[in-house]
């Protein structure tokens, strides 16, 4: 009777062979493999070759063969914290598991305590602040590259925008990672975060646009209460009710995203506050400019806030000569 491999492999076509065994026999697993209609990418573990060079089915074989969990960049891709999984496949195993010497040159196999976790997309993964620590360790490390340092670093903000980790969480588990390379990096970027910079670009933003000689403190992620909810503004002058906005080099460009933008702007002006937007070429080109035009804001509704009019900015705070 003709055996259809591809429904016997399942949809990841990574199968364990004592499954395949247990279904179609020894004799015809050998044959299929002698023939290449099954190929054996890791010890105990047959997969079809149509889908050997992909990724999803990598994953799988990698699962099945140490019986651990994803982790670092393939846990985070699975845990939709990253957009591209990476050249490698990413698994952690226990100290007790003896994984060998040889193996695929796309496989990475983090040796550390049993690891835990949950299932995502149908694979096992271990938890987000396992995975981030581990792309951040492996980013960091000798054989690391710029662009997988860029992917650590944008997962760590994303994740802790979106509330999936907490400042805390990593900071408690960077404490048991001693050896961690990157360590001094990750835990700057998190006292970034704790301050309340959500991108890359507000990062940048803090240490070249938004300390303004001169002026007061800017609040970072500023929470304003408004007709559409509470919206948070990168930096605020509360004093002059002044939001600043970074306007990110690809986001903003969105339409849908840059009408979300104008109601929230409008929604701010109905409570009475201006908007300043500052785009991410714009601030990159001219970063003093774009302080300049803080600046000129800020005096601006100092003096509409008195009821001078724009060119009444002596008054009870004179601005530098």
């Amino acid at each position: 009777m003709a055996v259809d491999l591809a429904e016997l492999l399942g949809a990841d076509g990574a199968r364990r062979s004592a499954d395949v065994v247990g279904v179609a026999g020894a004799a015809s697993v050998s044959r299929w493999v002698r023939r290449g209609r099954l190929l054996r990418p890791l010890p105990g573990v047959l997969v079809l070759p149509e889908q050997a060079g992909t990724w999803r089915t990598r994953a799988a074989a990698a699962a099945l063969w140490s019986g651990g969990r994803l982790c670092g960049c393939s846990a985070l891709y699975l845990s939709d914290l990253v957009v591209e999984p990476g050249p490698h496949v990413h698994v952690a195993v226990g100290p007790h598991r003896h994984v060998g010497p040889r193996r695929p040159a796309w496989l990475r196999v983090h040796v550390g305590p049993e690891p835990s976790g949950r299932i995502a997309q149908g694979l096992p993964v271990v938890s987000d602040v396992d995975a981030l620590l581990t792309a951040w360790g492996h980013a960091h490390a000798g054989r690391g590259t710029s662009r997988e340092v860029e992917v650590a670093r944008g997962a760590v903000i994303g994740a802790c925008r979106r509330r999936r980790v907490t400042v805390d969480q990593l900071r408690a588990a960077l404490g048991a990672r001693t050896r961690l390379p990157g360590r001094r990096q990750l835990d700057d970027l998190l006292g970034l975060i704790a301050r309340g910079c959500q991108s890359e670009f507000e990062i940048w933003g803090l240490a070249h646009i938004l300390d303004v000689p001169g002026l007061p403190p800017i609040q970072l992620q500023y929470a304003l209460e408004t007709s559409i909810g509470t919206i948070h503004l990168d930096g605020a002058l509360p004093e002059v009710q002044l939001g600043i906005e970074l306007d990110g080099a690809a986001y903003h460009r969105s339409p849908d995203n840059w009408a979300r933008d104008r109601r929230r702007d409008s929604a701010a002006l109905a409570r009475g506050w201006a908007t300043l937007r500052i785009d991410h070429r714009r601030a990159h080109v001219d970063p003093p400019a774009a302080r300049r035009e803080i600046e000129d804001a800020y005096y601006a509704r100092l003096a509409a806030l008195q009821g001078r009019g724009v060119d009444g900015r002596s008054s009870i705070i004179p601005r530098p000569k």
